[in-house]
């Protein structure tokens, strides 16, 4: 074993090890996914149309505005395709460490890629990156089980666990979810920033964008990132 270089695990070691940090990645997912299914049941939607959000797009913001606005039919489609970028984005930023994956494999596990298992991936890949695809699968397919668990959980109880003392749990634990993300980024200033921008921006923006701001905050917050991280890489090779 080269020294310094982490020891390369089995693929069912791997596998297991994706499997563990679903549980820390995806603590969220329970409460995301009782909402979407209690949304759906609310909006007098079926048990399969709103598991079908869940299997086809796996997006809760894209999934909250379907079932919210469901009536707007096409006037939805260029949203769609808006948010769905997000696919091309995290798939360059992975392509470097599955680019040894057949795309008869890559296909499918696309519905994976959501920012809490893409940060998961990032997150160990940059110390090590042994069978990366196996982890992927690892982290992703836990949470997306789950994810349908509780979507029809959440479909069934409807209006049970509609109560104060949900939406309280939820409001605590899901900012505690994502400043646990934003600590798996660290030392990487720009990813780390993204984060506590949207915790300052949120609030302000959704005055603004209403129903819309799930989707339209994560772009802008993503844009100015870019934005000031180009700009200070201009600034330091200025400075040399």
């Amino acid at each position: 074993m080269v020294a310094g270089k982490p020891p390369c695990h089995s693929s069912a070691k791997v596998f297991q090890e994706g499997a563990r940090d679903a549980i820390s990645f995806g603590v969220a997912f329970l409460f995301l996914y009782l909402s979407i299914g209690m949304v759906g049941a609310a909006q007098s939607l079926t048990l399969g149309q709103t598991l079908a959000t869940t299997l086809l797009i796996f997006s809760t913001p894209l999934q909250f505005l379907l079932l919210q606005n469901y009536n707007d039919g096409w006037l939805l489609i260029p949203v769609i395709l808006a948010l769905n970028v997000r696919f091309l984005l995290l798939s360059a930023a992975l392509a470097p460490y599955l680019k040894h994956v057949s795309t008869s494999n890559i296909l499918p596990s696309l519905i994976l890629i959501t920012p809490s298992i893409f940060t998961a991936c990032m997150t160990r890949f940059k110390q090590r990156s042994d069978h990366p695809f196996t982890y992927m699968l690892g982290v992703g397919l836990p949470i997306f089980a789950v994810s349908i668990v509780c979507t029809c959980i959440g479909f069934i109880a409807g209006a049970g666990l509609a109560s104060p003392v949900t939406t309280a749990v939820m409001m605590m634990l899901l900012p505690l979810q994502f400043t646990a993300l934003a600590g798996k980024h660290w030392p990487h200033y720009a990813e780390v920033s993204s984060y506590w921008l949207g915790f300052i921006g949120a609030p302000v923006l959704v005055l603004f964008f209403k129903d819309y701001s799930l989707l339209i905050t994560p772009f802008l917050i993503g844009g100015v990132t870019v934005l000031i991280e180009n700009a200070w890489t201009e600034q330091g090779a200025r400075s040399q």
